[in-house]
């Protein structure tokens, strides 16, 4: 079954609030990890989300980052500043950086930290953002040697070399145990000499039961079983360090963990072949929130993109309905002419004389030819002004005077109900520049409006004054009638809609005098306001800027 296009908006209106909901569930989600996010906006080069961790890892506050996107670099280390900026100073290169480095901290301590920035693009294949994530790495570091001696301040390396800490064995187990990575030392065979509690759990074993097995005792993946111990191999025949970003191993409850590792050859007391060192580092988590970011950004992109396509239909449907309004109303307007010029020369009795019955009937019709013509007028000012293709013709004019002409112009129709139509002015004189024809037709209307919702030996009028504080001249048309409540507040400019359905059987209109007087008040640079309350009257108010006096 097909669906409006209304319908369509709406969907992709609650689509958008899921979207909304996802990404505040995301940045609560960010609040939790043991690390700092922080999403880069390429195009304006802005921050635009900073997750609470950044101010613990770089011992600055989320607001310096969000001032300045390279405000993390003043706190990197001397020695890694050239490099890391280098990193950073290029965003639109839409590279994945991926580095190690070191920031300095209020009280004098070091801290090495991983970061990651990866790039994402918009449908275009142009870089619009870069996601970075941040974690501290200090305790991974502290494992490698001599490397471990950096992330030292100067007096603690001194200290160092005048006395030596020494650990004993269950004291270094204490220190692996603790730390969130998995640490484990293997010899050339492959056996688990040392294992800390993290490593041993991926196996869903305690450190003492895997201390002397070997990888296929513990692994059930052959493939797995194959792959690290080339590796181990590697390490050992080589004697050098290998460095794995990313594998996938799946542990004990069959989860799969993508961990970056580590390994290194290693000499021991008591062993003549060197041991392999490993250890590595679950980013699962890292991982995980990537990809649902990249997520988030790719449905994002997609809504837009429908949004996109149903605002240019509905721009469509509102040009074609513009069109056809002007060319009805201007099909109406002249035969409406030809009524009016044939009943005026008829009243004029050129023709003959006319008994009471028919003056009263050329009457009525001249009366309901000139409210369609002023309809049909307003739908095609209407129309122009949604087109943007209305035309203004500045002058200065002075709104006190124009008022009053206003206020003379209506007063037949309010004599009609025998209402009372008032006109006072604070001042002699409101110089204004603007369309002196659309300045009356806004007053016009409003007091046309004014008279329509007043009962009959009402009181309406006008008040001009001149407001020195903001330099402006505030035309009031105030009425003592019906009212408006809030509700009807909220829709009261809106084109069509008439504030109540009985409204619409007692008083005549289309509900587009207040919606087309609002646009030509913004069209000659001011404002409308209203006041109003329920059974008591309004006050509308327009205000335009005075003509400078240089």
């Amino acid at each position: 079954m097909a669906i409006t296009l209304e319908e369509r908006i709406a969907q992709l209106e609650a689509q958008m609030r899921i979207l909304n909901e996802q990404v505040e569930d995301f940045h609560r989600a960010f609040e939790q990890i043991d690390g700092a996010v922080w999403i880069y906006n390429v195009q304006n080069r802005s921050v635009r989300y900073v997750s609470p961790g950044f101010e613990r890892l770089f011992g600055l506050s989320p607001d310096a980052l969000l001032s300045d996107p390279l405000a993390f670099l003043e706190v990197v280390c001397v020695e890694d500043a050239p490099f890391v900026r280098a990193a950073f100073s290029c965003p639109t290169q839409g590279n994945l950086v991926d580095i190690e480095f070191r920031v300095s901290h209020p009280d004098g301590s070091f801290r090495w930290l991983r970061m990651r920035s990866a790039p994402a693009f918009n449908s275009q294949g142009e870089l619009a953002r870069t996601v970075n994530v941040a974690f501290e790495h200090t305790a991974w570091k502290a494992t490698q040697a001599p490397e471990n001696k950096l992330a030292q301040t100067p007096e603690a390396r001194i200290q160092e070399g005048a006395q030596p800490l020494q650990f004993n064995e269950r004291q270094l187990r204490q220190i692996i145990d603790l730390a969130p990575y998995l640490i484990y030392v293997k010899d050339i065979d492959g056996r688990y000499l040392l294992v800390n509690r993290p490593a041993a759990a991926a196996f869903g074993l305690t450190p003492e039961e895997v201390v002397g097995r070997r990888d296929v005792d513990l692994q059930p993946s052959r493939e797995a079983v194959a792959r690290f111990r080339a590796e181990d191999l590697q390490v050992i025949r080589e004697g050098a360090t290998l460095s794995i970003r990313e594998e996938q191993v799946r542990f004990h409850d069959g989860t799969v963990h993508t961990l970056q590792t580590i390994k290194q050859p290693l000499r021991l007391e008591g062993l003549d072949a060197p041991v392999v060192l490993g250890v590595g580092v679950d980013i699962t988590e890292l991982k995980q929130v990537e990809m649902a970011l990249r997520a988030v950004e790719a449905e994002l992109r997609r809504s837009h993109e429908e949004l996109q396509v149903a605002n240019a239909a509905l721009q469509n449907a509102a040009r074609m309905k513009d069109e056809f309004i002007a060319t009805v109303s201007h099909e109406l307007r002249t035969p409406l002419s030809s009524i009016l010029g044939l009943t005026e020369a008829l009243q004029t009795e050129m023709h003959g004389a006319l008994n009471a019955q028919q003056q009263r009937l050329l009457k009525l019709i001249q009366t309901s030819a000139r409210d369609l013509l002023s309809l049909i007028n307003h739908l095609i000012d209407f129309s122009r002004i949604e087109a943007g293709e209305i035309f203004l013709q500045i002058e200065t004019f002075d709104a006190v005077a124009l008022s009053k002409l206003a206020v003379a112009r209506i007063a037949p129709e309010a004599e009609s109900k025998r209402q009372t139509i008032q006109f006072a002015s604070s001042c002699e004189q409101l110089i204004v520049e603007g369309d002196q024809l659309r300045y009356i037709q806004i007053l016009l209307n409003l007091l046309s409006n004014a008279i329509k919702f007043t009962p009959e030996q009402g009181e309406l009028g006008v008040l001009a004054e001149k407001d020195a504080a903001s330099g402006a001249a505030r035309i009031t048309v105030w009425v003592h009638g019906i009212g408006i409540d809030e509700e009807g507040m909220a829709h009261l400019f809106r084109p069509f809609i008439q504030l109540d359905s009985s409204l619409r059987r007692r008083y005549p209109g289309v509900g587009l005098g207040l919606a087309l007087t609002k646009r030509l008040v913004e069209l000659l640079g001011g404002r409308i306001v209203v006041e109003s309350a329920p059974g008591q009257g309004s006050r509308f108010t327009v205000i335009l800027p005075l003509k400078s006096e240089s």
